[in-house]
């Protein structure tokens, strides 16, 4: 875990199409998501899937890279988490394979670091209960 202090920078694009391009990610993990496993329970998340398919020289071979990357919390963020796997079994897409082990990589981490919550507890869908066996094995 790195703590940084903010860099001075510029502004890249509009306050506007910030505003637009959040409530586009935070609609990823909404229900009808591509990512509704990244659901942090308290939390309102924001992020992007992705699933790469590989090339062995020239040709595509059945071999993916899933990923997710997110932010949280989306109405104030203040951390960022990126989760690729390369070459996972059986389920391959990003908001399969990823979103889980970003949900609960950013859920100890909010917790870690005390980030108050931006959204109701009720509000969101908790991971089923084989989630925490999955804890163990990352």
């Amino acid at each position: 875990l790195k703590l940084d202090t903010p860099a001075i920078g510029h502004r890249v694009f509009s306050s506007k199409t910030a505003a637009e391009m959040r409530v586009m990610l935070e609609s990823v993990v909404l229900p009808g998501g591509t990512a509704t496993q990244a659901r942090v329970a308290g939390y309102r998340v924001a992020g992007k899937t992705g699933t790469a398919h590989k090339v062995d020289g020239r040709h595509y071979v059945n071999r993916y890279v899933a990923s997710f990357v997110g932010f949280a919390p989306a109405s104030n963020p203040r951390l960022i988490v990126a989760v690729m796997i390369d070459e996972p079994t059986g389920e391959y897409y990003g908001g399969l394979v990823a979103a889980p082990v970003f949900s609960l990589v950013m859920n100890e981490t909010l917790h870690l670091l005390n980030v108050p919550n931006d959204a109701p507890m009720e509000n969101v869908i908790t991971p089923p209960d084989d989630a925490e066996n999955s804890r163990e094995e990352i």
